[in-house]
């Protein structure tokens, strides 16, 4: 083991990464094997999570009814619920101005779901992502004032929206703010601010996304209301958790403890199609097995932000509320057409933005920018560069000298608040976000100022951050992949960021075979010492050096960098590699 370990820390891969193995204390994953009747390689694995033996029965045994969060431990929570409760008690007129992305349509569809149950007098506004930006505005409050709304919450957004949503005008309207993005030392003037990243708060909850802040809010304000008993049954807020895990995981918070609880019962719920909207997003998506934590991340949570990148921001919490099975339909429809037609804005725009990020070795971040670019696709453009590149990236589009502009970092360098630093020296005209995303409005005129307040931002960063290193799990051999190893990995689940799923380096194949499907994978069969076929894939991997090597797999020996998952192909799910990268052996 000892010498396959010194080729792997003194080679490159194909992919020309540093491949690096995680460390762990083998005496404690030792002690949690035994202890729990586990697998040395789960031990393992959970020793390299940094799961304390106090939290080993929360993780291998997580029931939401058993751990139940504390939502008063968060600042305001208290005053907030007493008002909701007062608007809902006096049928007062409440409204709710969201976040356009998936966790802010999530919290939008839990609270509108909730109020509605008790009170029909909720107005719902979610602003237009490429006319109004980011949270609420001018025009929006206005419109609350103009209804006659007499509380407002702002979900997702509204921490950093000084100097609107406690503007003076507004002054007849309490506001409740429910959000989990970073906050300036200033906050607002309002009724209440239930946010964990409040400068000032120390609650447990800093890593919830703003549908778990809400769900929490939930909590409190269901159980405030049985002090003033009416009628009416209350919500079964359990029912909620489907919402809850989809814009946990799409807003890509770490999945540990509560986080993690929420998505395991909402994936219960999604399997069992209690959320006719969410199940048929999956329908449309031809997912062929039970959605995971990553289906969720990467084909239904695209499809409910293509609403707001290219049309209309408010379909998806319509799509999200509504029980109507002809809107569903239409609805659900339109939005799987324009997450394609974002597909190829974005290739295109993508394709603009490699031809600069090209020319920018030097620098420890990527800046780029067009004229025109979609507003919609700057994100996910931004995340692709930063994938390629490994440096925190912005993106920008220009219309005239107005630039909006969308920023993706690497661990351990807290965009946020490099972004804040920017506005608070009125270098940006606005900006805000947490540590790996962030959104900015910038002037033409101070792009130079801009480019050099990072150049000294990141100036502090050592090189080693930006190093193309993947780190992976464990070493293990063909023959120790087998159904129990599958099954002992099922433990681990939901991943995402926080959990993430284990990559193995794979030291001993020898692949038998190979097959090209549709001109673009790689289909490898390997077989173990018993002689059993085992199957790996590598995906859009013809025509990449990975590719041309593995064409040629009989003049080299490789070490593959890979997960292994079911085969959602074969009759009883057979475990396969999906090969991410691999390694020459000479």
């Amino acid at each position: 083991m000892n010498s396959i370990i010194s080729k792997i820390e003194h080679s490159s891969s194909l992919f020309e990464k540093k491949w690096k193995l995680k460390n762990f204390d083998e005496r404690n994953a030792l002690a949690i094997s035994q202890k729990y009747d586990l697998t040395s390689i789960i031990g393992k694995l959970l020793s390299i999570r940094n799961i304390g033996e106090e939290d080993i029965d929360f993780y291998l045994n997580p029931n939401i009814n058993n751990h139940i969060p504390d939502p008063n431990q968060i600042k305001d929570m208290d005053i907030a619920i007493k008002r909701a409760a007062e608007a809902i008690l006096k049928n007062q007129k409440i409204g709710i101005i969201a976040d356009y992305d998936v966790d802010g349509s999530t919290s939008a569809s839990i609270l509108f779901k909730f109020l509605k149950h008790y009170n029909a007098s909720i107005i719902l506004r979610i602003p237009n992502r490429l006319q109004d930006g980011y949270g609420p505005n001018i025009k929006l409050m206005r419109e609350m004032l103009s209804e006659d709304v007499d509380l407002l919450f702002t979900l997702d957004c509204g921490t950093t929206a000084n100097h609107i949503i406690d503007d003076i005008e507004f002054k007849k309207i309490d506001v409740i703010v429910i959000d989990h993005h970073l906050s300036e030392f200033e906050l607002p003037r309002v009724h209440s601010i239930i946010n964990p990243n409040r400068f000032d708060d120390e609650s447990d909850f800093k890593q919830m996304a703003a549908v778990g802040v809400t769900f929490l809010f939930l909590m409190a304000l269901r159980k405030e209301l049985r002090n003033h008993p009416k009628k009416k049954t209350e919500p079964n807020l359990l029912s909620y958790l489907d919402l809850v895990a989809l814009g946990t995981v799409c807003d890509v918070v770490e999945l540990k403890k509560y986080n993690r609880l929420f998505v395991i019962k909402g994936l219960e719920l999604i399997h069992q199609r209690h959320h006719k909207g969410i199940s048929k997003l999956i329908d449309n998506s031809k997912l062929n097995s039970a959605p995971s934590s990553q289906d969720l991340g990467y084909i239904v949570g695209p499809q409910i932000n293509a609403a707001s990148r290219i049309d209309d921001s408010s379909l998806a919490s319509k799509l999200l509320i509504t029980n109507d099975v002809e809107q569903i339909e239409t609805i659900s429809r339109k939005l799987f057409l324009l997450n394609e037609k974002r597909k190829l804005i974005e290739k295109q725009i993508l394709e603009e933005a490699i031809k600069q990020a090209e020319i920018q070795n030097d620098s420890k971040y990527i800046l780029v920018y067009g004229e025109n670019w979609h507003n919609g696709v700057l994100g996910i453009v931004a995340s692709k560069l930063l994938d390629q590149f490994n440096k925190p990236t912005i993106v920008i589009s220009f219309v005239n000298s107005n630039g909006i502009g969308s920023a993706r970092s690497i661990n351990g360098i807290d965009f946020g608040n490099i972004i804040l630093n920017a506005k608070q020296k009125n270098i940006i005209l606005e900006g805000g976000g947490h540590a790996m995303a962030a959104g900015l409005k910038l002037d033409y005129k101070n792009l130079n100022n801009f480019k050099y307040f990072l150049n000294e931002s990141f100036e502090k960063f050592d090189n080693h951050f930006f190093e193309k290193v993947i780190s992976y799990d464990l070493v293990i051999s063909i023959n120790d992949i087998n159904h129990s190893f599958l099954n002992s990995l099922e433990k681990l689940q939901p991943f995402g960021k926080g959990n993430p799923e284990p990559y193995f380096i794979v030291s001993d194949l020898k692949i038998d075979s190979i097959k090209i499907l549709k001109n673009r994978h790689i289909l490898i069969f390997f077989e173990n010492d018993l002689g059993e076929k085992i199957k790996g894939i590598c995906f859009n991997c013809v025509g990449t050096i990975l590719g041309d090597y593995m064409e040629k797999y009989r003049n080299y020996n490789f070490y593959f960098g890979c997960t292994v998952t079911p085969d959602k192909f074969s009759r009883d799910n057979k475990p396969q590699l999906i090969i991410k990268d691999a390694m020459k052996i000479d």
